[in-house]
């Protein structure tokens, strides 16, 4: 397994369940003070950063010779963030124009933070799979011409 899909599957694995413990807490917490609301959401991150940084840094040392990638690497990456950035827009959309009028702040807050998630989980998982099943390049279509 390359270095880059071992990063995928860290990123993919720990969002996975960093993010749903998190929105329970947020769903089973109600309405909590402004510091709540930011200690469970930094609680989050931290954890984020911590499980990451830490296998970033083993898979880093595994790999040393063999982390800068090579064009199917780049390709796989740029495809799986095209259909993210899509997700990541739509959802940001829906967020900024939709829900303020009838959502409050952290409504609002905790959307915008799903959509960023969610972009993500898709992204890697994109990565993930495209390492697994081979990426497979677009068919060109057939003009007027034949």
């Amino acid at each position: 397994m390359v270095a880059r899909e071992q990063f995928a599957w860290v990123w993919l694995l720990t969002m996975l369940v960093t993010y749903p413990v998190y929105f329970a807490a947020v769903a089973l917490a109600g309405e909590t003070a402004f510091g709540t609301q930011i200690l469970m959401f930094a609680v989050t991150a931290i954890v984020q950063v911590v499980v990451i940084g830490v296998a970033s840094a083993v898979i880093g040392l595994r790999h040393k010779n063999n982390l800068s990638g090579d064009e199917r690497d780049r390709a796989i990456a740029h495809r799986a963030s095209a259909l993210a950035y899509n997700i990541l827009m739509a959802g940001i959309v829906l967020v900024g124009c939709a829900m303020p009028f009838g959502h409050v702040e952290w409504e609002l807050f905790h959307a915008a933070v799903f959509v960023i998630a969610l972009a993500e989980i898709v992204r890697h998982a994109l990565i993930v799979a495209m390492y697994r099943g081979g990426l497979r390049q677009p068919q060109p279509e057939r003009g007027w011409h034949g």
